[in-house]
């Protein structure tokens, strides 16, 4: 055939991708053509489909390229909420879904009727039986709700509690299961079986290293409570509220320049020592005790009973015990 420019030949697998992409029955060609003033617009052709003949417009090219950028947007933004929703999950509160979980697992307890003021400190201080897996305080309504990484250890601190009471700060508290159970991913499951915990440890930690400096680079991870952060044989001791977060943590610490050199692993919960077999209530001041008066030790010295005769003794014995015992006129010495 030969050159025209009315005619332009292609590929036949382009061809196919045009015709899908425009829309156009197989038996025509229906590209876009170029107006008078440069501008592209949309072919029409007149097409027999099943005898008739029909008008066919194709669709314009830029409508296809926003409709594609649409659902690629869509796409992009509905994979970014099920990955936050995921991480929720996971991570930040208790899964609200059952399947995620086994109904039978019961591992959160909730512990009401809290001191005013009561912090973390005095929640770990009091609870053992088993490792923590997550701590949430809410002061406002005298509420924690605390979740071990094994069922059977929340079973028994329970049974433990209601049996004998347990007290936070001096006060006595209860103790009930939590309607939310808190979900262990297996990801942290596994974590904990490599010896992950909610404590963590710097090893040779440089004299740099302060408490203050350790809480300032937590303090942008969210619902991470430092409970306390102790220095022994040159190392940091970190207790905080939660392994995941923990997990959080060590990684975040591990790729600052502050900690380069360190090693930085995990310590034992020391909530997960046994439960105290005699259960332990608010310490008890003594009370002072009563003086009682001494009894006259010569009041059998006395020749006739008489009280003003026995004081009278009295007084003078008590005038001189300086290496001897005086009696009315007369010296005996001892």
């Amino acid at each position: 055939m030969p050159p025209n420019s009315d005619f332009v030949t292609i590929p036949n697998a382009e061809y196919q991708q045009l015709l899908i992409l425009y829309g156009a029955p197989h038996s025509e060609h229906t590209l876009p053509v170029a107006n008078e003033n440069g501008r592209q617009e949309p072919a029409k052709k007149h097409v027999t489909v099943n005898g008739c003949s029909k008008l066919y417009i194709a669709p314009s090219h830029e409508k296809h390229q926003n409709f594609a950028a649409e659902l690629d947007d869509d796409d992009e933004e509905g994979a970014l909420t099920d990955s936050r929703s995921d991480e929720r999950d996971e991570y930040g509160e208790p899964s609200r879904s059952t399947s995620s979980s086994p109904q039978s697992e019961q591992r959160t307890v909730m512990i009401r009727g809290l001191p005013d003021k009561v912090t973390h400190r005095d929640i770990v201080d009091a609870v053992k039986g088993g490792a923590i897996l997550h701590i949430y305080l809410w002061n406002r309504d005298h509420t924690a709700s605390v979740s071990f990484v094994e069922e059977t250890a929340a079973q028994d601190f329970l049974d433990h509690s209601r049996a004998y009471g347990l007290y936070v700060a001096e006060q006595r508290v209860e103790v009930l299961w939590n309607d939310r159970q808190f979900y262990l991913p297996p990801y942290v499951r596994s974590k904990i079986g490599n010896g992950a915990s909610r404590n963590l440890v710097i090893y040779n930690a440089n004299p740099n290293i302060t408490e203050g400096l350790i809480r300032k680079d937590m303090e942008h991870i969210h619902n991470l409570i430092v409970i306390s952060v102790k220095f022994r044989h040159d190392n940091a001791y970190i207790s905080t509220n939660s392994v995941h977060n923990a997990l959080f943590a060590r990684s975040c610490m591990m790729s600052r320049l502050t900690y380069k050199g360190m090693k930085i692993a995990f310590y034992p919960d020391d909530c997960a020592e046994p439960l105290p077999r005699i259960p332990t209530g608010p310490k008890k001041v003594a009370a002072p005790k009563k003086s009682i008066p001494l009894p006259n030790r010569f009041h059998l010295l006395s020749i006739d009973g008489s009280e003003d005769e026995e004081n009278e003794g009295h007084g003078a014995v008590g005038a001189d015990l300086n290496g001897g015992v005086c009696w009315a006129g007369d010296s005996v010495s001892a």
